[in-house]
């Protein structure tokens, strides 16, 4: 199975950074702030809590091929007929985006990062997705998220 390793920077009240390995590969993320709620952090406005995470071959409706992050035992499900009693988040996704407000509780994945007048960024997201969607395949993978220590 292959593994990537996020290492999550503290989240600010604007952006969570981190850092994103696999193979020989190190990109730049960016996610939601931390907002605490049960289960999994407030849907649509939160990163995920830190965990290991199953992650899933999914096509956006446009056509862009990404992976979600699953673990029940966080809240955190595929798609949202999965959710118990319609409880939890669903379609976790790590996608192109270059800004916070690109993500709603996924992941950003980028070749490097800056902070411009709009804020953190992480830069050339399309890159950077290619990068990781081609070293995935079609093989099973998970994702370890940790915060910086």
């Amino acid at each position: 199975m292959k593994t990537l390793r996020l290492v999550r920077e503290p989240s600010s009240d604007m952006a969570t950074m981190g850092i994103l390995t696999f193979g020989d590969t190190t990109l730049s993320t960016i996610e939601r702030p931390w907002l605490p709620t049960d289960p999994g952090g407030k849907p649509f406005e939160s990163c995920v809590p830190p965990g290991d995470y199953e992650l899933i071959w999914h096509a956006r409706a446009n056509g862009d091929g990404v992976v979600a992050l699953v673990n029940p035992g966080f809240g955190v499900y595929y798609q949202d007929d999965d959710r118990p009693n319609e409880v939890g988040r669903y379609l976790i996704l790590i996608h192109a985006g270059n800004w916070v407000f690109d993500v709603v509780g996924c992941i950003a994945p980028g070749v490097g990062r800056t902070v411009t007048e709009k804020g953190p960024m992480v830069t050339n997201s399309r890159k950077a997705m290619s990068i990781l969607m081609d070293w995935l395949g079609d093989d099973p993978a998970k994702i370890l998220i940790r915060d910086e220590e």
